[in-house]
């Protein structure tokens, strides 16, 4: 591979990563609504249908704190509440009130027309093998940095 395609592909899925889907997100801000989809996908794995701060910053690969912030932006217009595990008071659980559920279902679905549109100017097969490429070639990176951050 050339040192261009190696600067191609890394370029790619960088700009892949900086899409702006804040034109068709109507209440909620770009990283409100990732935030909001983080806790509704940890609080499917939770029995008290919670998802914990430091785990929607570790699937996000965002700091605690900034996760914190817009949770305090989420909790202001009413669409999210922080719990407290009675258990251990350290560990605070983050959900979606009711209001905040509907609005990110009325979010999914502004981005889901986007993808839909995506789908079709490009067809469905091809978006079938880019997301199987993309998988093999993410898994491909990981075991790389590992095997190069053991022999650090």
């Amino acid at each position: 591979m050339t040192s261009d395609q190696r600067t191609t592909i890394i370029n790619t899925f960088h700009s892949l990563t900086m899409l702006n889907f804040s034109p068709v997100l109507d209440k909620v801000s770009q990283s409100e609504f990732f935030v909001m989809a983080a806790v509704e996908k940890l609080s499917e794995y939770s029995n008290k249908n919670i998802g914990r701060v430091s785990s929607i910053a570790e699937s996000l690969h965002v700091s605690s704190p900034a996760i914190s912030r817009t949770i305090t932006s989420l909790e202001n217009k009413g669409y999210a509440e922080r719990c407290v595990d009675i258990q251990n008071r350290r560990n605070t659980g983050v959900r979606l009130t009711d209001e905040g559920r509907k609005v990110y279902i009325k979010e999914c679905e502004n981005v889901y027309q986007v993808f839909s549109e995506v789908t079709d100017s490009m067809g469905e097969e091809k978006i079938t093998q880019l997301i199987t490429l993309a998988a093999e070639l993410r898994m491909s990176f990981e075991n790389a940095l590992v095997k190069s951050k053991s022999k650090a």
